[in-house]
């Protein structure tokens, strides 16, 4: 339980930012349009006419989208104490207090009672300009790349039909192609540029393990942070969502265990894609793949196990600052 004086909950919405504050037996509700600015010069007032200091107000707002972003990024840059919720946990908190009520009003008391009762996560951090640009770059990637895939499918649908001029229309599709091609070769050598300029220690780390590729580099300085704010491999397993959740109960109940995927999805995809390669080219991960195919697992099964251990090597490559090596197996005569 946290020790704060005052507890705050914002339910963010495109236009509105709807505010509850808890102190002791009090709690106020007011809501101002979505502008941080505006949502301060309402919030100081309350502040004040209690006599408490900001260091000791917990804000706590749901990630939902980026609609947080702006308001939290403000209210950090001014020394508020800011924590994010997962709205996934926000639902479960307000299922079990059997909320039958739905609106604006109700959802930001009941995010203000959550950070009273449970929230323990870190302290919203902004990310760094370098961060946010790599962020943003990986994300354009990741949108071209499944742009340039529905294109392809599109043109191989039409190059079926029986029909004149065929050539002349498979024509518009090629020159889309080859401009997502030379955008997407663009954007990859950004990429590389930014963490290479801005993240130089941690792309030297991160790149002497095999299987992880500049995508992945990309993703752990920005979206991952360099996993500041994380204290065990489990919870960036957690946060990415390709943990193991075991489906068991007293003597009776063993069902089949999987992952949840209720984490970062192109994290997970990232990660996936790199586990294809660390089973060629990572001894660990081969032998980790290998092993659970001995078991019985399926191929699917023991990739996202290799991309969870790929997820861990990369945790303890930064944490210990050391270069990954592999370490000889001692042969007993």
């Amino acid at each position: 339980m946290n020790n704060y004086a005052v507890y705050v909950g914002v339910d963010i919405s495109k236009h509105s930012f709807t505010t509850t504050l808890l102190f002791e037996e009090i709690r106020k509700t007011f809501n101002v349009s979505s502008k941080p600015e505006e949502f301060e010069n309402k919030f100081r007032p309350h502040l004040n006419e209690i006599g408490v200091d900001k260091s000791n107000v917990l804000i706590l707002m749901e990630s939902t989208g980026n609609y947080h972003l702006h308001l939290a990024e403000y209210l950090a840059e001014r020394q508020y104490n800011v924590g994010l919720v997962n709205p996934f946990s926000m639902k479960r908190f307000m299922d079990a207090k059997m909320s039958r009520a739905k609106t604006d009003k109700v959802d930001s008391y009941f995010i203000a009672e959550y950070g009273r009762q449970i929230f323990e996560g870190p302290l919203f951090r902004p990310k760094t300009e370098a961060q946010k640009q790599i962020e943003a770059k990986v994300k354009i990637l990741e949108d071209f790349y499944k742009e340039l895939t529905r294109v392809k499918n599109q043109r191989e649908a039409l190059s079926l039909r029986p029909m004149k001029g065929l050539k002349k229309n498979l024509a518009y599709y090629d020159r889309v192609i080859e401009f997502l091609k030379e955008q997407i070769k663009e954007l990859e050598k950004e990429i590389r540029r930014l963490c290479k300029e801005h993240f130089p220690e941690e792309y030297r780390l991160l790149k002497s393990m095999p299987g992880i590729g500049d995508r992945a580099i990309a993703v752990v300085v920005s979206i991952l942070r360099n996993f500041k704010g994380f204290k065990r491999a489990k919870e960036i397993a957690s946060f990415v969502g390709i943990c193991p959740s075991p489906v068991e109960s007293g003597s009776s109940v063993k069902g089949k265990g999987s992952i949840k995927k209720r984490g970062n999805a192109y994290v997970r995809q990232v990660f996936y894609m790199c586990a294809l390669s660390a089973v060629r080219c990572n001894r660990y991960c081969k032998d980790l793949y290998e092993r659970l195919l001995g078991k019985g697992k399926s191929k699917t099964e023991a990739l996202v196990a290799v991309a969870h251990k790929l997820l861990r090597q990369c945790y303890g490559v930064l944490k210990s600052r050391t270069p990954f090596k592999v370490v000889e197996k001692e042969i007993t005569p």
